[in-house]
This record gives C-alpha cells, sequence and structure tokens, in this order.
C-alpha cells in the first residue's frame, strides 16, 4: 500500500461522486474487509457491493490483500488520497462537493473532540469547504506535476502547507472566518 496516491483522472474522481463507493474507500481505511462484510456494514447487498469494488479497484482506489476463507479480502490503495481534478474539470461538481463535504464534517469533529468550541457548525463546515475548493483550484497544476511522485506522510503534510502558503493572499478571507469561528483571533 502506497503512503499517499495523487489522483487527478477527472473520471476516476467521478466514482467516488456515488456515497457507496465513497463509503467503501473510507471503512476500509480502517482494515481490510471483504465485501461480505462492507455489505453487512453498509446495509447494501452483496452483488452491489461487488459492483462498487471492482469499478474502485479498476480506478486505483482498492486492491485485493488477501482471502479469509473464500472471501477475498480489499483496502485501501494508499492511505491518502489527494483528489485534484485536472486539467479543466469544474472543481465544483457534486463529486468534489461531496468530499469538501465529508473532509469539513471530519474536521469538525476532529476539533470538537480537541476541545475546540465551535458554535456555529454549518458556518464552520461551509467556510471550510470554500477553503478547499479554492485550494485545490489554486494548486491544481502542481499537484498535477506531483503525480506519480511517492510521497510519505510527513511529506504530504509539508506539502499541503507548502500550497497554503503560495496560496495564502487568495485564502486570507477563509482563513480569518475560521480564525473567528474557532476563536483563535488575535
Amino acid at each position: 500500500m502506497k503512503e499517499v496516491l495523487i489522483i487527478t483522472d477527472p473520471e476516476k474522481i467521478k466514482l467516488l461522486g456515488d456515497r457507496t463507493r465513497l463509503n467503501i474507500v473510507n471503512l476500509l481505511r480502517e482494515r481490510p474487509m471483504s465485501a461480505s462484510e462492507l455489505s453487512v456494514v453498509l446495509k447494501k447487498d452483496p452483488s452491489t457491493i461487488y459492483r462498487h469494488i471492482n469499478l474502485l479497484e479498476k480506478a486505483g482506489f482498492v486492491e485485493e490483500v488477501g482471502r479469509d476463507g473464500n472471501e477475498t479480502l480489499y483496502r485501501r490503495s494508499a492511505r491518502i488520497f489527494l483528489i485534484t481534478p485536472y486539467p479543466k474539470e469544474d472543481i465544483t461538481t457534486p463529486t468534489m462537493k461531496a468530499i469538501h463535504r465529508q473532509e469539513a464534517e471530519t474536521m469538525y469533529n476532529l476539533l470538537k473532540n480537541a476541545g475546540f468550541k465551535i458554535e456555529d457548525k454549518k458556518a464552520f463546515i461551509e467556510i471550510l469547504e470554500r477553503f478547499l475548493t479554492m485550494l485545490e483550484r489554486l494548486s491544481r497544476d502542481l499537484i498535477k506535476r506531483l503525480e506519480g511522485i511517492n510521497l510519505n506522510p510527513i511529506e504530504f503534510i509539508h506539502l499541503m502547507n507548502l500550497l497554503v502558503l503560495i496560496n495564502s493572499p487568495e485564502l486570507q478571507e477563509e482563513a480569518k472566518e475560521l480564525r473567528k469561528v474557532l476563536k483563535l483571533e488575535d
């Protein structure tokens, strides 16, 4: 399994616009699972899950990792996916909106669990979604050039920090709003 996989192909990214496929990829972050296990957790017919896994496997999001009896086990092909459509795909597609929404909700939960008092969840999520959309749009050319490069998680974090730094003038308003919502104002 790769640590970080950069995905820029719009056709591959569109696959994640389906909630079931996005849920499969997220569940496989925790541990390898069979299609039967996934069907129980997601409350979907096993044949539906197999169809989704097949599409995800062809696109490079999941891979076979072994067997448990007669069941094939699947895992994510990377711990972290950096997903940015390229070259001219509109970043505000339903797929990217769904991905940004889920990322924003994950960040909200992470910060709440860390003790941050976020009184306006809706505002926080909307601002963060807008920030993520802008960051991807502004970083798209640089990310495309990095596709295929092996990155470890620390390099990925540094890359993301660099992207924010490079694009910080354009992201000032969203950063200011996030600081206000998180009560980090000076």
